[in-house]
Order: C-alpha cells, then sequence, then structure tokens
C-alpha cells in the first residue's frame, strides 16, 4: 500500500507517519509540504518527499496518479477542506473520508452549536451581538482552529472595536478543564473513542494542547455520538468540550479532523486506523495505565507562562511523571523531525 500524508512538518503528520511504519511496515509512506526547509529537514519516518509549491488539486492528482497511492491523508484544515470538496478527483484515496457537506457542518462552530441544541447537548449560551453579551465571554471565528483568532473578555474594556458579528460566535466563558473525545467514526458509527484532559496549554488561556493524560467519561462518547448518528459522518474528529468544577460537560466545538493531541490515544494503544487500513501486523494493546504525552518544545513555553502566573501545578506534575511522559516527536530518535516542527513555527 502507498500513503501520502502531509504537511509533514506537522507534528501531527511525523505521529502518523511513526504509527504507521511501526504497525504497518509494509506500507510506503510519501510526505508532502510547502515549505522549502523540508526538502532536507523531514521525519525520518517517511520514504520519500515531495516539495509542493502550491497546494491545488491537479498538482496532487498528478502524484497521486503516477505513485499509485492508495491513501491520501492530508492533516492541515486548509488543505484538507479544499482535496476534500474534490475527493473523487483522487481515484478512491479520499474514500474512507464521507460527504463534505457533514464536514463543513461540524467545521462551522455556529452549526454545530445550533445542532447540539437540536439534540439537547449542553452547550455554552450564545449571544447575538457584543452589546447582548454579558461577561466574561468569548469571541470565536466560525470556522477556524487551533484558537485562531479568539478573543477573550473579561472585562468591558476588552471588548474590542471593528468585530463584525457574521463571521463569529460570541458565547458566554464556562470555567473549567478542557477535555476532549476523539475518534474515527464510519458512517455514523464511533470506532475507538479515546477521552482526554488537558493538563497544560498554549496560549495557557485555551490554546493547543501542550500536555495530556486519559479522561474516561461515558458522557463524552453519549453527545458526540449523538451527533456522528445523526450526520451518518464518516472521518476522524475531536470533541471539545470544559468540565466544569461541578462535573458538568459543555461541548464548545468540533474538529472535523486529525487533532492535535491524537499522539495521546495513539500511545495509549488506541488504533483510529483499523477502520481505515484494517488490523495491524502487531497487535496493539491498550495501556492499564495511561501515559500522559507532550508537544516539545511548546510545552516549554507553556511552562514558562504559568510559572509568571504563579501556576505551578502542570510543572509538578510533568516533574512527577517526568520518566514515562512521551513526546509527541523525539529530539533523540527523530531529530530532522523534531526540527522542522520548530521551523514551521518560525515560518509561520
Amino acid at each position: 500500500m502507498n500513503l501520502l500524508l502531509g504537511d509533514i512538518s506537522s507534528y501531527k503528520a511525523i505521529i502518523i507517519a511513526k504509527f504507521i511504519r511501526k504497525n504497518y511496515p509494509d506500507y510506503k509512506i510519501y510526505s508532502f509540504d510547502k515549505r522549502s526547509f523540508t526538502k532536507n529537514v523531514h521525519t525520518r519516518y517517511v520514504d520519500k518527499h515531495f516539495l509542493i509549491k502550491k497546494y491545488d488539486v491537479e498538482s496532487f492528482v498528478k502524484i497521486i496518479n503516477e505513485y499509485k497511492i492508495d491513501y491520501f491523508i492530508p492533516v492541515i484544515n486548509e488543505s484538507l477542506a479544499l482535496f476534500w470538496k474534490y475527493k473523487n478527483k483522487f481515484n478512491k484515496s479520499l474514500d474512507y473520508l464521507g460527504s463534505f457537506d457533514t464536514y463543513e457542518i461540524l467545521n462551522d462552530k455556529l452549526k454545530v452549536h445550533a445542532l447540539a441544541k437540536e439534540l439537547k447537548i449542553k452547550v455554552p449560551e450564545r449571544f447575538d451581538n457584543l452589546e447582548s453579551a454579558i461577561v466574561p465571554f468569548i469571541i470565536k471565528p466560525t470556522n477556524l482552529s487551533s484558537a485562531k483568532g479568539v478573543i477573550y473578555v473579561n472585562d468591558i474594556s476588552d471588548i474590542p472595536k471593528g468585530i463584525a458579528s457574521k463571521n463569529v460566535i460570541i458565547q458566554q466563558y464556562v470555567k473549567g478543564k478542557g477535555v476532549g473525545y476523539s475518534f474515527y467514526c464510519k458512517k455514523g458509527e464511533i470506532i475507538h473513542g479515546y477521552g482526554h484532559k488537558r493538563l497544560a496549554e498554549y496560549p495557557i488561556t485555551g490554546g493547543t494542547s501542550t500536555y495530556r493524560t486519559n479522561y474516561n467519561n461515558q458522557d463524552l462518547y453519549i453527545a458526540a455520538n449523538r451527533m456522528v448518528k445523526k450526520l451518518n459522518y464518516t472521518g476522524f474528529a475531536m470533541f471539545e468540550f470544559k468540565l466544569t468544577d461541578t462535573n458538568e460537560l459543555y461541548l464548545l466545538e468540533v474538529n472535523p479532523r486529525i487533532w492535535g493531541s491524537i499522539n495521546q490515544g495513539l500511545t495509549n494503544g488506541y488504533n483510529y486506523f483499523e477502520g481505515i487500513f484494517g488490523y495491524p501486523k502487531s497487535e496493539i494493546h491498550i495501556k492499564k495505565k495511561p501515559v500522559n504525552t507532550y508537544i516539545g518544545p511548546l510545552i516549554y513555553l507553556s511552562f514558562l507562562k504559568y510559572f509568571l502566573r504563579l501556576n505551578l501545578n502542570p510543572i509538578m506534575l510533568f516533574i512527577k511523571n517526568i520518566f514515562t511522559n512521551v513526546p509527541d516527536v523525539s529530539l533523540i530518535y527523530d531529530p530532522k523531525g523534531y526540527l522542522s516542527t520548530i521551523f514551521r513555527k518560525l515560518s509561520s
């Protein structure tokens, strides 16, 4: 089998390449990226790399046909949206994804909020405009990920000027811990669902999950299952929730794609790719004692922020588990892959 994967400078793609190399050793892994440094600096877990000038359908159709690609896995939202929309052009390499219409619904925070209300899934209160919003609240772009463009309003003086209500969602700020439920889904059926809890983030006000552990709660599955069954969804997804001090769960948003904390589930024995590639050659065991995973070196920036806020809990927890913590990308075993994630961040 031949697999095309990218952007390969993304730690998500590197994690997947490593997992496939270990568990599906007969697969040939091709990678792609448009960042020039990846020509020489990329993960060791790929067989051949393509440096792409731009992400257009025609270029990728040519690669997929010429190299007989069986599976095409774009991990970045912007390229995924483009290729998913035209998936019929890529032979059957994107057939593990379902209707593009369902992706558009789950990728739009306003549509997710409306669907959750319909299905009786608890969500933060939404405000129609800034004038009616009750502090504290959050302003989010309707279709961006990784905390891009998110504004936290803790005081009237924080309210920004010139924000158009048309392309944002304004909602209640829910205080609590960030938890998630992730899976691959086929025709509305969740395969190998896994719950995780955020132990550290960057930015620490709510951004990328830099350190995580497992979190078991059947209510996560129940909420996610209602939505994907309703849509008959096929594809990857991660549902983000806030867990309050009174153990209430609020659905914040859905990422209908491969998510940033995918290593947490894979490391603990949850093979999200089984529903696509089938059973691996070597049996994967779910770990009895959970292993925590982290993004290096971004985690050290988040720890600096926690230290400056005099919140030492995430740092102390990391130190306590120092010998069992697992990095998403290893500087020791995959130095070029590790460097590529840094160069990617610096070039963005």
